[in-house]
């Protein structure tokens, strides 16, 4: 039998992080950190899913996502976090941007939508819903107009455009 994914929740609201971590351990195998340091200790080859919070004491969630991709993991990552999404996610290497409150449902689909994604192994497919994903999560936040005036939600569109037709 072909072992389970492996999740690595990282949240330094320990119940929240622990809570995650239970809502997935059915289907997953699960590691926890509650903090940034921890999470780049407990991180390794087999992680295939990261929930990230982006507001933490030691390491905030950008600099563990920096961690993880100058050491190479290829990892999906989820940002699971109270900081609503500003223009900086577009230079985010992330997949998902999500929001708290987040519900069961919503991240169980969210992680499964990854996992669907994967058996098609296509890096340009991947990309094209990382930048969707984070169009959505800005659009779901921001007056569509006021994004339509910066250069970086233009950059977005133009990106998503591009390879769109492409694929």
């Amino acid at each position: 039998m072909a072992a389970r994914p492996t999740i690595l929740v990282v949240d330094d609201e320990r119940e929240l992080a622990d809570l995650y971590a239970m809502w997935v351990d059915d289907d997953y195998e699960t590691l926890t950190a509650y903090d940034g340091t921890t999470a780049l200790e407990r991180l390794h080859d087999g992680v295939d899913v990261v929930l990230l919070d982006r507001h933490m004491p030691d390491l905030n969630g950008d600099r563990v996502l920096e961690g993880i991709r100058s050491r190479g993991h290829d990892c999906w990552v989820i940002m699971v976090t109270a900081v609503d999404p500003g223009l900086d996610i577009v230079e985010l290497d992330i997949d998902d941007y999500v929001t708290k409150p987040v519900t069961r449902p919503q991240l169980t689909r969210i992680i499964d939508n990854l996992r669907v994604q994967s058996r098609y192994g296509d890096g340009d497919r991947r990309e094209l819903e990382s930048l969707s994903n984070k169009m959505e999560a800005l659009e779901d936040e921001h007056d569509l107009e006021e994004l339509t005036d910066t250069e970086a939600y233009r950059r977005l569109e133009t990106e998503l455009s591009e390879m769109s037709e492409s694929l």
